[in-house]
């Protein structure tokens, strides 16, 4: 019985484990929330459109809880293209504790002609699977 109940409480803590990549990015007081788990191969994420004038992408690479690493991508959306504004990178160990960890401060990126302003920060947490 007290293996039954030690198996049972195995499940859960593995069920919670999983790593959630959890982003919060504004511009133009609009805030979207963008989010990826584990993923083996980063050219198959899409990045997210802000607003028609920039474009963020989440990656998060690894597989079996395991992270290997982090990378995040900011675009600006120009006439007939978009332009890399920035890629940070985040690598091993991660610290997941209860609850999440920042990556980071909140970050500001200014782009285009009229300087736009895009802000972000990111935070590393456990997903629940329900």
């Amino acid at each position: 019985m007290a293996l039954i109940a030690l198996c049972q409480t195995l499940a859960v803590t593995i069920a919670f484990a999983s790593p959630l990549l959890h982003c919060e990015i504004s511009y133009g007081g609009s805030t979207q929330i963008v989010e990826a788990g584990l993923n083996e191969n980063p050219l198959t994420i899409d990045a997210t459109d802000i607003a028609g004038r920039f474009k963020f992408k989440a990656v998060m690479i690894g597989k079996s809880d395991v992270i290997e690493y982090i990378k995040l991508y900011s675009y600006f959306q120009d006439e007939d293209k978009d332009i890399l504004i920035q890629q940070a990178s985040f690598y091993p160990p991660f610290h997941l504790k209860a609850g999440s960890v920042a990556l980071g401060p909140k970050t500001s990126l200014y782009a285009g002609n009229l300087e736009r302003e895009l802000q972000y920060q990111c935070r590393l947490q456990q997903a629940n699977h329900d």
